[in-house]
């Protein structure tokens, strides 16, 4: 067996092929990218997070595509985990450029546990309730029920502050199989694309699916600018879906993630399905950037109010 030499050298980049990079992807980020949709920054992290449509549009810019490998590991009571490889194909050329790993099980408590069950207080929903969360400060309607461990609830017919009980194991993990395994597969391109892009300086893993581990994540509020990013965004280039107050805020498209979060509503496409139906359009939605203040508020209250069943009913 003979042995030789390699000279990294000969096959590294130059400076100038990585600063056209590292250039391409501040501008991505910049032109293309909408923040709290593509990317964004979560309480209680240093920098911005990139979520999946963040990851596609990457892999589409850099022409990557995902081949995965998954592993199933079946766990006592029902449950089950998922562990998933993605490997990125640079699909010019053939060529594996890079790796990244996920996992997702119903052992994690989102999935795992579902709220305890309300009891009426007697003291009625204040108005300001309603109000704050019609226009997604959600911080401030909860503090006006008592905070957390309170919630809206109907008793005979009538909507008051009810207290929550603490939180009971769901009984059937098989529910959220499906939803577990595109987590996984999600956390695992992410990586991959962070990895194979060299953007880990710009971008950290995906969090925003898991702030129940990030210490501080609901309460502090992060007050430094954004890394990488301009003061200004350019405006979206698809044609708005009507309406006549103007495009969806940031504000409002945090208030939409969050309340599809508490919903259990975690896959992209699905989240633009949900958004869809609410509205009642004909094609699904590829973007809530196209989405008008008006049109906005009337999910927020849609997605309240589904909010709210799935509170009163436990389900």
């Amino acid at each position: 067996m003979q042995y030789e030499v390699v000279n990294f050298e000969d096959s590294a980049m130059d400076v100038q092929t990585v600063t056209r990079q590292v250039n391409t992807v501040q501008q991505i980020m910049r032109n293309i990218m909408q923040e709290n949709e593509h990317y964004g920054v979560i309480p209680g992290t240093k920098k911005p997070s990139l979520f999946k449509p963040g990851a596609e549009k990457l892999g589409l810019v850099f022409r990557l595509r995902p081949e995965y490998q998954i592993d199933r590991s079946d766990l006592p009571n029902g449950h089950r985990e998922y562990e998933v490889v993605c490997t990125l194909i640079h699909i010019p050329t053939g060529q594996s450029v890079g790796q990244g790993v996920g996992n997702a099980t119903t052992m994690e408590g989102k999935y795992r546990f579902r709220g305890g069950e309300k009891e009426g207080t007697g003291q009625p929903i204040p108005k300001e309730y309603w109000n704050l969360k019609k226009i997604g400060k959600f911080d401030e309607a909860q503090a006006a029920i008592g905070g957390p461990g309170f919630a809206p609830g109907k008793v005979e017919g009538k909507w008051e502050i009810c207290s929550i009980g603490e939180k009971q194991e769901y009984d059937n993990p098989a529910d959220y199989y499906n939803t577990v395994m595109k987590m996984a597969k999600k956390r695992a391109h992410v990586d991959a694309i962070l990895t194979a892009t060299a953007a880990s300086d710009i971008f950290t893993q995906d969090t925003e699916d898991m702030p129940e581990v990030i210490p501080g994540a609901a309460a502090v509020k992060d007050t430094r600018p954004p890394i990488q990013t301009p003061q200004t965004k350019t405006p979206p280039k698809q044609e708005s879906t009507g309406g006549d107050t103007g495009t969806i805020t940031p504000n409002q498209t945090k208030a939409i993630h969050a309340l599809l979060t508490g919903l259990d509503v975690t896959d992209d496409l699905q989240r633009h399905e949900v958004v869809t139906d609410a509205l009642g359009l004909p094609d699904t939605l590829t973007s809530f950037g196209v989405l008008t203040k008006a049109q906005a508020s009337e999910v927020i209250k849609k997605l309240g109010e589904l909010a709210d069943e799935k509170r009163a009913t436990g389900k």
